[in-house]
């Protein structure tokens, strides 16, 4: 954990550096069952940064300080720079056991803040320039690794663990009833304002900079989608596989330290495996859940992959009992998120991966990288079904509403009924509009009087709307991808924060930012093709390295849960939502409409509506305020 403040001299900040002669910690600095011999804390007369570890170690934890001596400057870096060897060569003479952090230190010193560009992994920096008088709080490029921060009385308050930030009395707990809303209509927090008032997290790419007492939010890097290359496949190819061949060979720790691989048996976490196999000569563990159904099901391609590339594959069932494990996950959870395919999945595969393996590859970003959601589809038709005039449109839509749910999850049922509901949203929220679960009337009748007051005119959409307004691609999916990687991408990272309670690390090759520039570069007409298919320079490139089942395969399911069977079905999942969203539950927190929430179970009940979207964020948030808001 990484946390500190800079400003003004504070009763923490004095006990924090009296900590260093006396090895002692004061109670706003941690707690004291919780003071470890390997905390360290550095201190300037303006800055006091902290660095220790937080619960189980990982490798993810691996925390490094460098103090400049002759100028007072200082480096804190939490997690890891994978390129170090490289920047070692580069700007270190003499360098061969500097830390991470003294290497990013010497990149900064040498280039200024566009260094931090080069610094390719996931990491927290921050730097104290005693030179400059100058501070700077740094995310990784894609932002992998969360920071959290909160300015009050000319002071920076900030932490990686957003819990343990609102602990310091000056930044406090008081909810965000904005953002409770946003949360609420995307099952997850898309912006940069958190659930707690007052306190933000930077975004990928940034940095925050204090210098002579006036602070700002800078970008160092940003993806650019404005100069499309014009170059063959067969370029693309080779190029493309040298990429992520080498995104895939730097996050690949040394012999000491097991790797394994989360495969579902798509194309994304294949690639991954792929890759590692050609780089590792020791067998690689790779782990995928499995969900009984026939539109739910995929294990069958993770077995077809861990054949070919000879893994030690690990199944994990994932039966209705297992979401159970909701109230350990919201226990583990900054904010809440909500997708029972990404937060329970991920807790069950991390509770089995240390048995062999330290850290895990991903297939992350993959969606991005190629245009692989289902939603860009969305989009293109989207933009088809605009052209009918509204008198035909209008009525069509709101028809399509009355279809009844269906077990299936894509039945054209479903998908129809999914389109139209979504088609009410504004299309300047591009793919985003899919992510959709409430429309503002629906909205204020969940909500209770009291809460809607609270919101005071915040915009929900108004992050979302800036990201977009930034992109400079030519073309509706160019902005689109943009637009995710800075909203959605971040609900997806956050699952690493709950296998880490089980001491494991997960590294995404396919976020590598060099990787990432590349691609935002090639055609949109390379990613979706005319008659739909998507990733299509993905699959080109891997024609002829994975098998051809993997590549041809036409069913993209992604992380698919039957919640909404189970919750006409399971008891165990009937339980859940009978002991957490009870009338008399719903009206104690004081926030919902009880009669609401029970219409909706009913209506998911005789499936009429799919709510379980809906419901299970209800559910999530509860959860999450009994371990985060009540004490």
């Amino acid at each position: 954990m990484i946390f500190g403040t800079i400003g003004k001299p504070l009763s923490w900040e004095a006990a924090a550096e009296a900590r260093i002669q006396r090895q002692a910690a004061s109670k706003y600095f941690l707690d004291e069952n919780e003071i470890d011999q390997r905390l360290h804390i550095l201190t300037a007369k303006e800055a006091t940064v902290g660095l220790r570890p937080l619960g189980v170690p990982t490798l993810d934890a691996n925390s490094s300080v460098y103090a400049h001596k002759p100028s007072g400057s200082f480096a804190v870096l939490l997690g890891s720079v994978f390129n170090r060897i490289e920047l070692k060569a580069q700007y270190l003479s003499g360098g061969k056991n500097a830390n991470d952090a003294e290497v990013a230190w010497h990149t900064y010193a040498k280039s200024g803040s566009s260094g931090f560009r080069e610094l390719n992994g996931n990491f927290i920096l921050a730097i104290w320039d005693a030179s400059k008088q100058t501070f700077y709080l740094v995310r990784d490029h894609l932002g992998i690794e969360p920071v959290y921060y909160c300015r009050k009385d000319g002071v920076l308050y900030f932490s990686s663990r957003l819990q343990r930030l609102t602990r310091v009395p000056q930044v406090g707990r008081q909810l965000n009833y904005g953002v409770l809303q946003r949360y609420l209509l995307f099952n997850y927090n898309p912006g940069y304002d958190t659930l707690f008032e007052n306190v933000h997290s930077l975004r990928p790419g940034c940095f925050v900079k204090i210098e002579n007492g006036k602070l700002t939010v800078e970008p160092y890097w940003r993806i650019s989608f404005a100069e499309p290359f014009d170059k063959d496949e067969a370029t693309y190819k080779r190029e493309l596989l040298e990429l992520m061949q080498d995104a895939v060979r730097l996050r690949l720790a040394d012999g000491k330290f097991r790797p394994g691989a989360f495969l579902s048996g798509g194309m994304d976490s294949s690639s991954v495996v792929h890759f590692m196999h050609s780089v590792l000569k020791a067998p690689i563990a790779t782990y995928s859940f499995r969900c009984f159904g026939k539109t739910y099901d995929e294990s069958h391609y993770a077995r077809v992959m861990s054949e070919r590339y000879q893994t030690r594959h690990t199944e994990v069932p994932f039966p209705a009992e297992e979401t159970k494990l909701i109230a350990n996950i919201a226990q583990n959870s900054q904010e809440p998120f909500s997708d029972i395919g990404i937060e329970v999945a991920s807790f069950l595969l991390g509770s089995r991966v240390r048995a062999q393996a330290d850290y895990v590859l991903t297939g992350d970003g993959g969606d991005e990288l190629f245009g692989g959601h289902p939603v860009y589809l969305a989009d293109r038709a989207a933009e088809m079904f605009a052209k009918i005039p509204g008198f035909i449109r209008q009525p069509l839509t709101h028809a399509l509403q009355y279809l009844p749910d269906t077990d299936a999850k894509k039945s054209l049922p479903v998908k129809a009924k999914r389109f139209s509901y979504s088609c009410k949203f504004p299309a300047s929220l591009y793919s985003n509009r899919w992510r959709i679960y409430y429309t503002p009337e629906e909205l204020q009748k969940l909500c209770v009087p009291d809460l809607q007051q609270r919101v005071n005119g915040f915009n929900p959409y108004r992050e979302l709307l800036e990201i977009y307004s930034e992109a400079d691609g030519k073309d509706h999916l160019s902005i689109t991808l943009y637009g995710d990687y800075y909203s959605v991408v971040n609900f997806y990272m956050r699952r690493m924060e709950l296998i880490r309670h089980f001491g494991v690390e997960g590294r995404m090759p396919l976020l590598d930012h060099r990787l990432v520039e590349y691609t935002a570069r090639i055609p949109s007409a390379l990613k979706i093709g005319k008659k739909g298919e998507t990733k299509v320079i993905l699959h080109k490139v891997m024609t002829g390295e994975l098998p051809d089942e993997i590549v041809f395969r036409k069913d993209k399911l992604g992380h698919s849960v039957p919640m909404k069977n189970w919750m006409r079905e399971s008891v165990a999942v009937q339980t859940l939502f009978k002991e957490y969203l009870s009338s008399e539950i719903v009206r104690r927190r004081g926030l919902f409409e009880p009669a609401v929430i029970s219409r909706m179970l009913d209506e998911h009940q005789r499936k009429t509506h799919n709510h379980s979207h809906r419901l299970w964020s209800l559910l999530v948030f509860e959860l999450w305020c009994r371990a985060h808001l009540n004490n």
